[in-house]
This record gives structure tokens, C-alpha cells and sequence, in this order.
């Protein structure tokens, strides 16, 4: 007679088998030297105050628009006035061109002898030669190498500031006399002269052609 078989022992199924990996160390950042943590502190002092007034402008001005506006106007404003009233000219505009501009819409003025003052404030020896084909060929002709050395911008280190006309009087002939008052800085010189007033004499004709033309005087102030 044939014994039953043994029932088998039952397996317990294990889940799959988890690696556990070391632990990895924190990088930890050295302490900061004594003279950074120092540099540090005084650069927080420096910086805290100003950031500090940025915001609380910022917020006033979220705050009160239309007397933030009406404060940044009277600015500009002043601004504006004082460059035109210390230099005579207004603020983002060149010297170079306000003066050119007045010398070409000057009425005393010929357009020839403005062009002729452009051409030596420049220091343009052609275009003043140019001009002066209508000079009258029985005068002594100017010295305009002399003239640009001394009185132009671009050679003698000097800068225009205003060209008037002090006096200007028509001959029973037709002829124009017309004296030209040139106004300009020039660097510090030992007696302390800061400008120089230089003055022309130009005849013309009745077209404006210049028919004459010399170098009166010129006298440095301080």
C-alpha cells in the first residue's frame, strides 16, 4: 500500500532585494574669514541706506504722481535755465552749431562775409579763398594762413562764443562798412587772460560781395 507524497513546504515570496547606498556627506562651505565677513558688513552699511531711500522714493512717487511730476518739470526746468543763463546757450544743444546758426541769420550780415567767418572759425583756407575772389585785387590781400593760426578753432586752441556787429554804416557810394566784434576763450595765459576780442572791418558792395576786408585789433581780457 503506497503512502501519500509529503505535501512541500510553502515559499513566501521576498519582494526584490533594495540596495541601501551610504549616505553621502553634505559639502560644507568653510567659514568666511574674518576681513571678508568685515568687507561684507561695511559694504550692507553702504549699500542699505541708499537701497533703502530708492524704495521709499519709488513708493512716494506711486503715491503722489502728479506732484512728482510737477517737482521733476520745475527740475528740468531749472536746469534749463541755468546753462542758458551761465553759458548762454541751452542744454543738449552745441555751442558750435547755436553759434553758426546766429552768424548765418544775423540781417547785418552779408552771406558772404558770415560764410568768411564760418570758413576761419573752422579754419577752411579754401573757402575763404574762395570768398575772396571779389576782394578788391589793388588792396594788400590778408595773410589767411596768419588768421587761421590765430583765430581759428581747429589751430589755435581757441573757442568762439559770439560774433556781433557793433557798428555798420552804408557810403554815399553804396558801400558797406561793417565792423565784426568775434568773441572767444583761449587757454589760461600767464597774465590770466581767459578771452580774446578780436575785430574785422569788411566793405561790401551792394550784392554783399566783400570788396574789402582787415584785421582791426584784437585784446585779450582776463
Amino acid at each position: 500500500m503506497l503512502s501519500p507524497s509529503p505535501t512541500p513546504p510553502k515559499v513566501e515570496q521576498i519582494g526584490p532585494v533594495q540596495r541601501v547606498e551610504p549616505e553621502r556627506k553634505k559639502d560644507v562651505l568653510p567659514p568666511l574669514p574674518p576681513k571678508a565677513k568685515k568687507r561684507g558688513s561695511v559694504i550692507k552699511a553702504i549699500l542699505r541706506p541708499i537701497l533703502k531711500a530708492v524704495y521709499y522714493s519709488i513708493n512716494w512717487l506711486k503715491a503722489h504722481r502728479i506732484a512728482a511730476l510737477a517737482a521733476i518739470l520745475l527740475l528740468v526746468a531749472s536746469i534749463f535755465a541755468t546753462s542758458y543763463f551761465v553759458t548762454g546757450n541751452a542744454p543738449l544743444v552745441s555751442p558750435s552749431s547755436s553759434l553758426k546758426e546766429s552768424v548765418q541769420k544775423n540781417p547785418k550780415l552779408s552771406p558772404y562775409v558770415s560764410d568768411w567767418l564760418l570758413s576761419l572759425q573752422s579754419g577752411d583756407i579754401n573757402a575763404m579763398l574762395a570768398i575772396q575772389k571779389t576782394i578788391n585785387p589793388s588792396t594788400r590781400p590778408p595773410d589767411l594762413a596768419l588768421f587761421v593760426v590765430n583765430f581759428s578753432e581747429s589751430r589755435a586752441q581757441v573757442k568762439w562764443t559770439d560774433v556781433s556787429v557793433p557798428s555798420i554804416k552804408t557810403a554815399p557810394d553804396g558801400m558797406v562798412d561793417t565792423f565784426v566784434e568775434v568773441d572767444m576763450t583761449i587757454p589760461a595765459q600767464a597774465s590770466g587772460a581767459t578771452k580774446e576780442i578780436v575785430l574785422w572791418h569788411f566793405t561790401t558792395d551792394p550784392a554783399g560781395r566783400i570788396f574789402l576786408l582787415d584785421f582791426v585789433s584784437a585784446r585779450a581780457i582776463a
